[in-house]
């Protein structure tokens, strides 16, 4: 529960941090340095208090917006689907089952990869570090898992790269390697990766996307509309050896080419992308997203029209038939989501992966549930008849298979085959010998598990608990526990918990996940906040009727059985609006006893009575306003007051909260209230330059989560420290402390709660100071 969180009694123990911890290179291999590695089996070491290391511990796909630690359980909650151990943005994997191999963690997205021909793997994207390597923008790893000497270092990303005998031809976006000027294409040595200054491809005027290499020719595709100072409109043939253009292939796209492969015996290019026609010596003609030419540039008859972008397309050299993925609905009016097969004469197969399902991850804009997510197709493979497909998805038909499958070429069936990476994939590369695929992308994690909505972690290894499901339809906002401990309570804007219906308030066995059979309110909007207290659950958010009684924004329910209290009423009203939403509630707090219940929200009134602070304490026992209410609260123009988060100190003596505009922080004394000698309950107020998203208090210390990058270092002081997504305040000044983690993404931390010694941090984040650990992690006192 984010505002009112599990208290454990925390040992205020050292927390020995292994972050960036890496095995060194053994001296006799030449011209490769360090590599942290990530393997199929994970050791896991605790601390003194029974923790798990923190390099042990699993993430996530997504936002974690609050934690709950009950016993030697975490629990997670938020927009995630997937929680599995941090190996970096791409891995090779065993091709038949999936399982990763030894490998250096890449610290960011890869775009593309090819195998180095010795085992290894030439890899480009956007990131800085392979292992402890600093190789920005592209590396080689070796067989053995060594980062080489391998370092173009590109000025921009590279998109794709292909092995010709005269070198590594690299393309993309960039316009120099290694400081030395190259204009979207060029050539570099495939053991140190300068640049091959023989091959001398003419400058593109846009980003090249795909490349092929057939027949002593290199084939490449983009958005470019020249080469050089020539008319190359999507697509360009190259002499492999020296980069000069071919003029004889005349083939050109109305549109970028995002896609290009040859036929086994080169007389064929096939390619897909945006585009709407294609053209060659004798003109234009129509070809939606797909087109084939001659060797010589001519389109063919070859035309089956998909109805959105083709992004990947491989031909099977057995058959001849031609995969193709993308964001496509049709092929020519047949419905494919995603993928089809086309003979080598243009017609759709009978093949048909039905992908669906899929997992994005947050932006700003959706703060109380789940993004949009497209289904999408970024990467195909063809070996030895199995298909590989990689994108962004959550199965094909019934069967589960997380952002890459495979599937028999001859058939169509699904294969064993299930690296389960935790996002999107972008590319894929099998070895020469068949033996692994790469597999990189969006993901920080491969080899997890699909959890959805929520999960459980073990805090003595850090992994998942395997023994609690409880996947939803839609991101849980908050947890809570029953009085007993035996039941979890979820919060959010899900309809469906494990297929049930439970609409956006639930009860689950807190042991297994099973959704509990008595406890089912009818909510007609999000829950956006609960506490519990003496066998009741309080819940506040954006609905206005609860089991068809009107409860706007808050309401009192028997946690055993869901049932509405009929004497609890605390009805808010405000503006309208996205922000405001009718003067919903947007945290509560409970007090130990369920007597005071604290209201944080854009309301302006209580039960008919003006709160002008959007702040309100109410009786827990019949939702009546306290007579000693707390205030001062700021402002901005155009924009609160009121308070946006709370949370209530373990004894149930101070208060915190956070408003929506200037990024204030309070701390009010929820004992007394407001006095006479302390007309607003306030105890203190200081500023951090982002609001208030994750909040707990332990040892003296009152932890800070937010999407904000500095603090005051006092109440009342000018004076500011960087503080990224994370704060640290003396409970009892408000000063700040020093010496917290660091967190990276646009919206930071949305959630702390205590283990022995330590904190549980969840949020947006992919990096805790500077190193890959994805939506959550645990961090020192």
């Amino acid at each position: 529960m984010r505002p009112w969180p599990a208290v454990l009694t925390a040992s205020v123990v050292a927390l020995a941090s292994v972050w960036g911890t890496a095995a060194a290179a053994p001296a006799s291999v030449a011209a490769t340095t360090s590599a942290t590695v990530a393997t199929t089996t994970t050791t896991t070491t605790t601390t003194s208090t029974g923790v798990a290391d923190p390099a042990s511990w699993w993430g996530t796909n997504g936002r974690v917006s609050d934690t709950l630690v009950s016993g030697d359980r975490v629990y997670l909650a938020g927009g995630f689907d997937y929680v599995g151990p941090t190996t970096g943005y791409g891995v090779p994997v065993d091709s038949g089952t999936g399982v990763r191999a030894a490998w250096p963690s890449i610290d960011g997205p890869v775009d593309a990869a090819i195998p180095d021909g010795a085992g290894g793997w030439y890899v480009a994207g956007r990131f800085k570090r392979v292992g402890t390597a600093y190789r920005p923008g592209a590396a080689r790893v070796t067989a053995e898992g060594l980062v080489s000497a391998w370092n173009p270092r590109p000025g921009s990303p590279i998109r794709a790269m292909a092995r010709t005998s005269a070198g590594v031809v690299l393309g993309g976006d960039f316009l120099s390697l290694a400081g030395v000027p190259a204009t979207h294409l060029a050539a570099v040595d495939p053991d140190l990766g300068s640049i091959v200054t023989s091959w001398t491809a003419a400058p593109t005027n846009a980003t090249v996307r795909a490349l092929a290499a057939a027949g002593g020719a290199i084939y490449a595709g983009g958005d470019f509309t020249t080469v050089g100072d020539q008319p190359h409109s999507g697509l360009v043939r190259l002499d492999a050896s020296t980069g000069a253009t071919d003029p004889v292939f005349a083939g050109a796209a109305s549109g970028a080419v995002q896609t290009v492969d040859v036929s086994p015996d080169g007389s064929v290019v096939y390619v897909g992308g945006t585009f709407t026609a294609v053209s060659g010596p004798s003109g234009q003609v129509p070809r939606s997203r797909l087109a084939a030419f001659t060797a010589d540039g001519v389109p063919t008859s070859w035309a089956p029209a998909a109805d959105g972008t083709v992004r990947a397309l491989r031909v099977d050299p057995a058959t001849g038939t031609v995969f193709v993925g993308g964001l496509f609905g049709t092929v020519s009016s047949v419905g494919r989501a995603r993928l089809a097969a086309v003979t080598a004469a243009g017609a759709v197969t009978s093949f048909n992966a039905l992908l669906a399902g899929c997992n994005t991850r947050h932006t700003t804009g959706y703060a109380h549930s789940n993004p949009p997510c497209s289904v999408e197709v970024a990467a195909l493979q063809v070996r030895d008849g199995v298909l590989y497909v990689g994108g962004r998805f959550g199965r094909s038909g019934t069967t589960t298979r997380h952002d890459a499958a495979a599937f028999l070429t001859g058939t169509g069936a699904l294969t064993a085959w299930n690296p389960t990476p935790g996002d999107r994939v972008n590319t894929l590369a099998v070895a020469d010998d068949a033996a692994r695929v790469y597999v990189g992308g969006e993901f920080t994690s491969v080899n997890g598990q699909v959890r959805q909505g929520v999960a459980a972690l073990d805090m003595r290894t850090g992994q998942l608990d395997p023994t609690f499901s409880a996947n939803t339809d839609n991101e849980v906002l908050d947890l809570a526990l029953s009085t007993d401990g035996t039941r979890l309570f979820l919060a959010g804007s899900f309809l469906a918990v494990r297929g049930v219906s439970r609409p956006r308030l639930a009860s689950v066995v807190a042991s297994t996940g099973s959704v509990d059979g008595v406890f089912k309110p009818a909510v007609n909007n999000s829950v956006l906040s609960i506490g519990t207290a003496r066998g009741w659950l309080f819940a506040g958010g954006q609905f206005t009727t609860v089991n068809g009684v009107t409860r706007r924004h808050v309401a009192r329910l028997w946690g055993a059985s869901g049932a509405l209290s009929t004497t609890f009423v605390a009805d808010t009203v405000g503006p309208t609006g996205v922000l405001r939403s009718g003067g919903m509630v947007q945290s509560l707090a409970v007090s130990s006893d369920a007597g005071r219940v604290y209201l944080g929200g854009p309301f302006t009134t209580v039960n008919g009575r003006t709160m002008p602070a959007g702040i309100a304490v109410v009786y827990g026992t019949n939702g009546a306003l306290h007579p000693r209410q707390l205030g001062g609260v700021g402002r901005c123009s155009g924009a609160g007051p009121w308070i946006t988060r709370l949370y209530l100190s373990p004894d149930d003596r101070r208060l915190y909260g956070g408003d929506v505009c200037p990024d204030n922080i309070y701390q009010w004394d929820a004992y007394n209230l407001s006095t006479t000698t302390r007309p607003t309950g306030l105890l203190w107020r200081t500023w951090c330059n982002g609001g208030m998203q994750g909040a707990f208090e332990v040892a003296g210390r009152f932890y800070y989560g937010t999407h904000g990058s500095s603090c005051a270092v006092a109440p009342g002081s000018s004076t500011r420290a960087d503080r990224a997504r994370f704060a640290a305040f003396s409970s009892s000044t408000g000063a700040l402390v020093t010496g917290t983690a660091a967190f990276d993404s646009a919206m930071g931390v949305w959630s702390v709660s205590g283990v022995p010694g330590a904190l549980v941090v969840g949020g947006d984040f992919t990096t805790v100071n500077g190193v890959l650990h994805q939506g959550v992690a645990v961090v020192p006192q």
